[in-house]
């Protein structure tokens, strides 16, 4: 069901939908990189999937920046 406000709603993270990406997000006075996947957005909040399988919704006013991570690991070897 979609609420009346929400008719013409398109999200700004639609194009992020499904693509391995790092938010920057705003944590008190830190600004910590998240390796994850944008799941689904509402009008307030972003759904992530982080690697490890758990699943939570975001604020996006904590959000400061989205980027595609393509996984590269700098040639080193573990």
């Amino acid at each position: 069901m979609i609420a009346d406000g929400a008719k013409g709603y398109s999200g700004a993270y639609s194009g992020w939908f499904g693509k391995s990406v790092v938010l920057l997000v705003a944590i008190r006075q830190c600004k910590v990189p998240l390796p994850c996947s944008i799941v689904s957005e509402s009008v307030s909040a972003v759904h992530i999937r982080i690697d490890t399988g758990l699943e939570l919704d975001l604020r996006k006013e904590l959000i400061l920046a989205v980027e595609e991570y393509g996984g590269v690991s700098n040639g080193r070897i573990n």
